[in-house]
């Protein structure tokens, strides 16, 4: 590394304390008065924020009646159907009973009639049979 002078020494320190007078960075403006006037100002708008804050309070509390409401009809609308629900499937279990009793009488019926046919063309075929076995002796 090479030495510097003192005349560099003195030309960076001259250009750097230009370059801070040429090129301020930005100003801290802190006073009293600035801080007094915002004081008052967020003061001033308080009354204003409380007021919107009720309003938006009032407004979600109006919505939490009407969802509340709204959450009861349904309640008693379900209910309402869970009771004629059980109508309906107390109606759908009298009327399969209905059905089943209808078909087992059905069937009876059926197999009383045709246990009649088969006496009937059984007691005919025994009476032609009797006559034949009679008729031979």
């Amino acid at each position: 590394m090479r030495n510097i002078g003192a005349r560099t020494w003195i030309g960076l320190i001259i250009l750097s304390i230009t370059a801070l007078v040429l090129f301020p960075g930005p100003r801290a403006e802190a006073g009293y008065f600035d801080d007094l006037f915002k004081g008052v100002k967020d003061i001033t708008e308080l009354p204003n924020e409380v007021n919107a804050l009720k309003k938006d309070y009032q407004h979600t509390m109006d919505k939490l009646d009407e969802a509340t409401s709204t959450l009861d009809a349904y309640k008693v609308q379900n209910e309402q159907l869970i009771a004629q629900n059980q109508k309906l499937t107390e109606t759908v279990q009298t009327l399969m009973d209905a059905e089943q009793s209808r078909q087992t009488s059905s069937k009876r019926i059926r197999s009383l009639i045709v246990t009649g046919i088969i006496l009937l063309v059984g007691y005919f075929v025994l009476l032609r049979v009797l006559r034949l076995v009679l008729r031979r002796k």
